[in-house]
């Protein structure tokens, strides 16, 4: 059996004071999930987010569509986070752009539930390097 490799690294960076856990959680969609078993790929989760890794049966798919429900058990972040836009809200890959974009999904009936979710058309390199998807948080400023 070949070692897995690390695919795709998703992090999140906030402006929290320093020492403050996101402890996030990314859920896989039910077809992120099939894609995953269909694919070989392993979720691993990271103090700031999670990454994608391969094994060595990985196919190179022209576009793997990525999809993600993420959680937290710290119940500040939601508050000390400044949104940029409308909850419930996703950050979604632009091509060639490594910072994700942030979009709202009001009004579609999406759960506020999750913190966030993330949606990610990625496009695996021929040299089969990890790639890396960015979210940036910024805090309340309350003065």
């Amino acid at each position: 059996m070949a070692p897995y490799r690390p695919l795709v690294a998703i992090v999140v960076s906030h402006e929290h004071p320093v020492g403050m856990a996101m402890h996030l959680r990314f859920i896989p969609s039910l077809d992120t999930t099939a894609l995953m078993l269909r694919e070989g790929l392993l979720l691993r989760h990271t103090p700031d987010g999670a990454e994608l890794w391969r094994g060595g049966a990985y196919r190179h798919a022209v576009v793997l569509p990525l999809v993600f429900q993420v959680v937290t058990r710290n119940a500040q972040l939601q508050s000390c986070t400044q949104w940029p836009v409308e909850r419930p809200l996703r950050y979604v890959s632009v091509t060639g752009q490594e910072q994700l974009r942030a979009e709202t999904l009001a009004g579609s009936g999406a759960s506020r539930r999750p913190l966030l979710s993330v949606g990610i058309d990625h496009r695996p390199a021929p040299d089969g390097a990890c790639a890396t998807y960015r979210i940036a948080l910024a805090s309340n400023r309350r003065d």
